[in-house]
């Protein structure tokens, strides 16, 4: 008991679940993405793509906890994941921008791919070199800042979840209220999120081909 009350009570795992938070409250791909199917497919469909966000999050710390981050740093690696990234992003703002009524009544219907949100949310985190060198900063600034190296992993590991508590409420607002919104309105959301997907695509496609010519 007096530890779970020391784990409770701890303001550094606060602050590591808030910083969580407030991270995934910047817009982003995922961010996107988990609006878009929550809208188009409901609860679940929003939030296990945050499930899969998080398990690539910790694979990311993980990597940096055991010191092997500067292989995700390595040109080729880097060219790669902005390629696989920009690949990922312009398919799912295609399939987004394409999305018809009949396609939302037939997700209704046969439910929710949670392996597909799982791996799409998972696949979206891991091919972002951005998102990856933000995740090694913090990784790696959690190290320094504490001697403990269990204080380190559970900051981290924290962190990923504050993350995840944010989509996962994000979810359930838009679950709670798409309802109100009628099926006309969720197509064109689904059709700009999908334009804002594709040009997060182009971006690391630029990148790519930058990483590429220097």
């Amino acid at each position: 008991m007096i530890i779970l009350r020391e784990f409770l009570f701890n303001m550094a795992y606060i602050e590591s679940i808030l910083l969580g938070f407030s991270l995934a409250a910047i817009p982003g791909p995922i961010f996107f993405e988990v609006v878009r199917r929550t809208l188009s497919n409901g609860f679940w469909s929003g939030a296990l793509l945050s499930v899969g966000e998080a398990l690539a999050n910790l694979t990311i710390l993980m990597l940096t906890f055991f010191g092997v981050q500067n292989f995700l740093l390595y040109k080729p690696v880097k060219s790669a994941l902005f390629l696989l990234g920009s690949i990922v992003l312009v398919w799912i703002g295609i399939l987004a921008m394409k999305m018809k009524k009949e396609d939302i009544e037939k997700e209704s219907k046969k439910g929710v791919s949670k392996n597909n949100s799982v791996l799409v949310g998972f696949g979206l985190a891991i091919a972002s070199p951005l998102a990856i060198a933000v995740w090694i900063s913090i990784g790696g600034a959690y190290l320094a800042r504490y001697s403990s190296k269990f204080s380190s992993l559970a900051n981290m590991m924290l962190l990923a979840l504050g993350v995840m508590l944010f989509f996962f409420a994000l979810a359930s607002i838009i679950h709670f209220t798409r309802h109100k919104i009628s099926t006309s309105y969720i197509i064109k959301f689904s059709k700009f999120f999908g334009i804002v997907l594709a040009v997060y695509g182009l971006y690391f496609l630029y990148r790519f081909i930058e990483l590429a010519i220097e």
